[in-house]
């Protein structure tokens, strides 16, 4: 019997609470690498992520083949990580996008206060960024 055997065995002996405890840790790494989410929420899911993982490895039947499939799920996701950001490269997006100040128009300068406020509203400059 091989490990890669192991780790099969083990991922169809996997019950609901297995299932749980990996999509959490997945879930939670994924959320802690990305830039989705405030720092705070990063940092509290990276925890959660971790503690499901320790979790998932003390829930197994075999914890060998419960961290062979940590350590897989974490490669997988790392290197999906390196492909989006090869092609972003590839492709020039990884630039900043530049933002211009909208000048009020010279219409705008002459109207009724509450009008200025929607001109500007609806010009105000505010790209999202992208990375």
């Amino acid at each position: 019997m091989t490990m890669l055997h192991d780790v099969a065995e083990s991922m169809r002996a996997m019950t609901l609470l297995h299932l749980l405890l990996a999509f959490l840790a997945c879930t939670g790494y994924v959320l802690a690498e990305g830039q989705i989410a405030p720092a705070r929420v990063r940092v509290y899911s990276g925890l959660v992520a971790a503690a499901c993982a320790i979790c998932f490895v003390i829930e197994s039947p075999q914890w060998t083949a419960g961290a062979m499939l940590v350590v897989f799920a974490v490669g997988i996701v790392g290197l999906f990580t390196a492909l989006v950001w090869l092609l972003s490269a590839a492709l020039g997006l990884r630039e900043t996008a530049s933002v211009m100040v909208a000048q009020p128009a010279p219409e705008a300068i002459g109207a009724p206060a509450e009008r200025r406020g929607q001109l500007a509203a609806a010009t105000r400059p505010g790209a999202l960024p992208s990375h």
